[in-house]
């Protein structure tokens, strides 16, 4: 016992001076003089991570603002193929679009401005939301649904070029730890606000209300909380414009005067040669597509449960959130410090056989006190998958073809995210929501056994 308690502390040690290592020259004092204090940073590096840590604390709340993006479609009428659609269009979208958005980007050494332009657009959209009942009383539904749809477009472009943005800006040494630290904090903010927001929701939108609140109707009080994410994303917005992207190689393309379209057959004997030649990335994206596909079957029908079945309030939905984000923190800073001893392959292997028992254990014991803490179990499971499943898939791509490998596993990804949500809400209509709820849970447990059955190679330079 004692001696396991001075491994933790030890690890603990270790974490806090990685990230001090990226403080450097930063006092309390410093903090209250302003922006300044980011100059004391050792070098370009140290600025980026650190804009990357506020950035994310922002786009924390609007990620709360948007977990109730479902409710708030309920509420205002959406059928359950409605909530459908919002898991699976965006999907369709990316199939078409994160391949081209790729080889775009690929061709552009400063790729800066489209991914902020990206952003941007996409975050903007969101005011529309705030809108949605005053412009469309009868058809709010209807139109918080397509522009939460439209907002997709620029969204699956944002992707194309963020994760590739991100290995750039992040030397590898630095890349667990700045993934954990991020997840930390956008952990906390999201936890926190969600339950605010909850609470808020159910505060505001009761009609015994306080007389102080009593202009604070439906859908008055989801407007409010969506203003908040407005302006919460949009400060995110500037502090990524602050994070300086290094030039990068630019993939040489066919001569002028060549034929430069490519057809659709080209571009699938393109995909299929990328996975011949990276068996690594093969295996990740097999595995990974199976497990994940169990969980895209049953992704929507869970609110769909939650409010409609089982009587959720919104002030459940969010306390539901905030639990499985401080199950998420804690997640992180656990598993951070076992991939530290063990390895991301080991720490994937570990994590992914129980993760996928999520679906079981929701359908099994269908009680939204028992649910509450099931939340907080899975996340802290998840966060083990998270980061050493996304630490082993950064290592399979190679520098100079990083988006277009990226593109390809998010569009092979994306057809069973379209698929897989349309088939759920159709199965559920017809049986018993809790048994696809259970039919999910059994291919994400398949899913799980392939990591195990079709290894990845390990990722060198990784922890023993």
């Amino acid at each position: 016992m004692r001696e396991r308690l001075k491994r933790s502390l030890a690890g603990l040690s270790r974490y806090g001076a990685g990230v001090r290592y990226r403080l450097q020259g930063i006092t309390p004092a410093s903090v209250f003089r302003g922006l300044r204090f980011v100059e004391r940073l050792r070098g370009q590096t140290e600025h980026n991570i650190w804009y990357l840590y506020v950035e994310i604390l922002w786009a924390g709340i609007l990620t709360a603002v948007a977990s109730f993006n479902a409710t708030y479609a309920l509420r205002l009428g959406a059928s359950n193929t409605m909530i459908g659609w919002l898991s699976s269009i965006p999907a369709l979208l990316a199939i078409v679009m994160l391949i081209p958005s790729a080889r775009f980007l690929e061709t552009k050494s400063d790729r800066g401005p489209y991914v902020r332009g990206s952003l941007g657009i996409s975050r903007l959209i969101y005011l529309g939301l705030v809108l949605a009942p005053w412009i469309a009383r009868d058809r709010a539904a209807e139109l918080v649904i397509a522009l939460l749809l439209l907002g997709a477009i620029p969204s699956n472009f944002f992707s194309a070029g963020w994760g590739p943005m991100f290995v750039d800006v992040v030397p590898m040494r630095d890349r667990a730890v700045v993934m954990s630290t991020r997840s930390v904090i956008h952990g906390l903010t999201v936890a926190v606000c969600t339950f605010a927001f909850g609470k808020w929701l159910d505060l505001a939108g009761t009609p015994s209300s306080a007389s102080a609140l009593s202009w604070v109707t439906f859908p008055i009080n989801y407007q409010v909380i969506y203003l908040i994410g407005v302006i919460a994303g949009m400060v995110s917005l500037y502090y990524v414009a602050r994070i300086r992207i290094p030039e990068t190689p630019v993939v040489a393309r066919k001569e002028p005067g060549k034929k430069a379209r490519v057809t659709l057959r080209e571009t699938f004997a393109g995909m299929r040669g990328m996975a011949r030649e990276n068996q690594a990335f093969f295996r990740i994206m097999v595995d990974t597509f199976v497990f994940n596909f169990g969980a895209w079957l049953v992704g929507p029908l869970y609110i769909i449960f939650f409010v409609k079945q089982l009587g959720a309030s919104d002030g459940w939905v969010g306390l539901n959130t905030t639990l499985s984000q401080v199950g998420l923190i804690v997640g992180y800073l656990f598993w951070r410090r076992v991939t530290d001893r063990r390895g991301f392959r080991w720490t994937l292997l570990a994590a992914v056989l129980p993760a996928a028992t999520y679906a079981f254990m929701v359908a099994l014991v269908p009680n939204l006190t028992l649910i509450l803490i099931f939340g907080i179990i899975i996340s802290f499971i998840n966060a083990g998958v998270d980061l050493s499943h996304g630490n082993m898939f950064y290592q399979v791509c190679p520098v100079d073809r990083r988006a277009s490998y990226m593109a390809l596993y998010g569009t092979v990804a994306n057809v069973g995210a379209f698929a897989a949500p349309m088939i759920g809400v159709a199965l559920a209509a017809v049986i018993d929501i809790r048994w696809v709820l259970v039919i999910g849970g059994v291919i994400r447990l398949f899913g799980a056994t392939m990591f195990h059955w079709y290894k990845i190679p390990a990722v060198e330079g990784e922890g023993s």
